[in-house]
């Protein structure tokens, strides 16, 4: 018996006795979110708790769960918004910074923020699993950035069932609880499909076909059953049973198992999906770790095109594991379903046959929360053309204050629970972006389509420096890196002041935050020099399918608008002469692309 909420439930709590502690002001609305937030991430689709009732055949189904549909989200532009920023105590009004809060079950998206913008366009696209569609909703509610509490600037309800019916929308929808405002989408049902005969059509509908990213629109998606390993090496000590857990990843996405203590014999019987760009080049790799000891228990590479050539592109058997035991394998159920797009023909006068929008839940019962803590990062977004649509006057830098605003609402955020069985490409290790623990503008996956905003910034500010003259060969500047000290030379200045940089660094795909290290920043300077040593915990094999991700950013002060990306590398680490080592300098681009070293 499958048990799972289709969305999050308000609920009310009580406390009693000594507890009355926590509906102190301050204590109660972050113990109230706290405890619902835990409830979600155990009953929210796609997450559920499944009890047995049935014989053991109707359980391996439960515990394998295919979903209804993929629902793919793209988020264009708003018009005629609320200006919610005052000045002179409020006598005028100003604009808003808007950004959207997406959510779909227990998955939530966030887009980036348009500064100072009543008619904003993001353009970014998110892909969200729909397991019960009968219930549940597309919900999305827009907010202006503020430095203390965000303001509401509307919502929008969309039923399921009719976006399944109709498999394409491209629509403007007035937003509810507001005086004015509406929102353009793009929404797109894509069913799964257990064959590949129409692939390689949605490989090229989603431009797959040519390019040799890992990362953009889905064309299929990987569902896996991890059920248990056997006969696992003992860790760094001899005849001490290791605490395993598994890694998994598909290009830069990747998840990771709950850990079992003190056995080689685990049982995890755990679900995860993966949004795959292009299967007929891309793998699966899974690693078996021991938590206590930071060590690889065994490994194996599977190219999913194996897949593609099985029975129902479905595979169940135990995988022997490399770099282990001469006896260790690990049981697992993995299945791939293509992702199509049935468009309907339809008439060109034709009308939906049933009320797409519903309408949304009254923000006078939203529980208030505290803000998310959104630090600057890029976040991509899209060159290509959207319906243009009239600007309306309210796109004016200031007009009289409207004395009637409604009232406001800020967002709700789950905790860091660590676990999900959906990989959303959010830009943590925990790919599910409804369990960020600091919540950050969820990347658009449209990476074949998309620019970051950051991206498009940099390119701004070079064609203000260049302005008639030419800035070189590396007008970005360049990095210097070894595996001990790391320097840049020629930055461009973020500001008429300067910049104030310093260099960040993941090894993907880990992107989770105690994966993430960081230089000090160097004052007002266009040629830091950093002299700091950092350290990744990875084997050499390891360490060779991982690609070090560098980004060199302008720090700016507190609550300051002067922070942003100064330029980016991304370095694949398989070269044979990593063992030794290498010092370079390397070109700064503005996505991370194409890098080189100086000559």
């Amino acid at each position: 018996l499958p048990l799972f909420l289709c969305i999050s439930q308000l609920l009310e709590i009580n406390w009693t006795g000594l507890t009355n502690l926590l509906d102190v002001p301050g204590l109660n609305g972050l113990s109230d979110t706290i405890i619902l937030d835990i409830i979600s991430n155990y009953l929210v689709l796609p997450n559920r708790i499944t009890v047995p009732l049935v014989s053991e055949v109707q359980i391996a189904q439960l515990r394998f769960p295919i979903p209804k549909g993929v629902l793919r989200i793209h988020f264009i532009e708003a018009q005629d918004l609320e200006g919610k920023d005052t000045y002179l105590k409020g006598i005028v009004k100003g604009k808003s910074d808007p950004y959207g809060i997406i959510r779909v079950g227990n998955q939530i998206f966030q887009s980036k923020v348009i500064k100072e913008n009543l008619n904003p366009k993001w353009n970014e696209v998110y892909e969200a699993l729909v397991y019960e569609h009968p219930g549940q909703e597309l919900e999305i509610e827009l907010f202006d950035e503020d430095p203390d509490k965000d303001d509401f600037l509307g919502s929008l309800m969309i039923d399921l069932i009719e976006v399944e019916k109709e498999r394409l929308l491209d629509e403007w929808f007035t937003l509810d609880e507001v005086s004015k405002g509406k929102l353009h989408l793009k929404l797109e049902w894509l069913t799964l499909m257990p064959t590949a005969d129409n692939l390689d059509k949605v490989l090229t509908s989603i431009r797959a076909d040519k390019d040799q990213a890992n990362d953009g629109l889905s064309s299929a998606l990987l569902i896996l059953y991890l059920d248990s390993a056997r006969n696992l090496p003992s860790g760094k000590k001899l005849n001490s049973n290791p605490n395993p857990l598994v890694l998994l990843s598909v290009g830069h996405k990747a998840q990771e198992s709950k850990i079992r203590y003190k056995t080689n014999e685990p049982v995890w019987e755990e679900n995860f999906t993966f949004f795959v760009h292009n299967p007929k080049r891309q793998d699966l790799e899974v690693e078996v770790r021991d938590e206590q000891h930071q060590c690889s228990l065994g490994n194996f590479k599977l190219p999913l095109s194996q897949l593609l050539e099985s029975e129902d592109l479905t595979m169940h058997q135990r995988f022997h594991l490399s770099n282990s035991g001469p006896n260790s394998t690990i049981n697992m159920k993995i299945a791939l379903r293509v992702l199509s797009l049935e468009k309907q023909a339809r008439s060109p006068d034709h009308q939906h046959s049933a009320q797409v929008k519903r309408p949304s839940v009254s923000k006078d019962a939203r529980k208030s929360s505290f803000k998310p803590q959104v630090p600057v990062s890029p976040t991509p977004d899209s060159n290509k053309p959207v319906p243009a649509s009239p600007v309306t006057d309210s796109d004016k830098k200031t007009d009289a204050a409207d004395k009637s605003q409604p009232a406001s609402a800020s967002p709700q955020w789950p905790t860091d629970l660590s676990r999900s069985s959906s990989s959303l490409h959010a830009s943590n290790f925990s790919c599910s972006p409804s369990h960020l623990s600091v919540k950050e503008p969820t990347p658009s996956i449209a990476s074949d389509i998309s620019l970051p905003i950051a991206t498009q910034e940099l390119r701004q500010r070079l064609r203000q420096l260049e302005n008639g003259t030419t800035l070189g060969q590396s007008p970005l500047g360049q990095i210097q890196l070894t595996i001990r000290h790391s320097s840049q030379r020629n930055l461009i200045a973020f500001s008429e002041e300067g910049s104030d940089p310093y260099v960040r660094m993941y090894l993907l795909p880990d992107k989770r935050r105690s994966g993430r290290r960081k230089t000090h920043v160097s004052k007002k300077t266009l040629n830091p020099v950093f002299d700091q040593m950092f350290d990744f915990s990875v084997s050499l094999p390891e360490v060779q399918r991982r690609t070090l991700d560098v980004a060199v950013k302008n720090s700016g002060g507190f609550l300051s608008k002067d922070k942003g990306l100064l330029g980016k590398l991304l370095i694949p680490l398989a070269s044979e002469e990593l063992a030794k080592g290498w010092t370079q300098w390397y070109d700064l681009t503005e996505d991370g692309t194409r890098p080189h070293g100086a000559s």
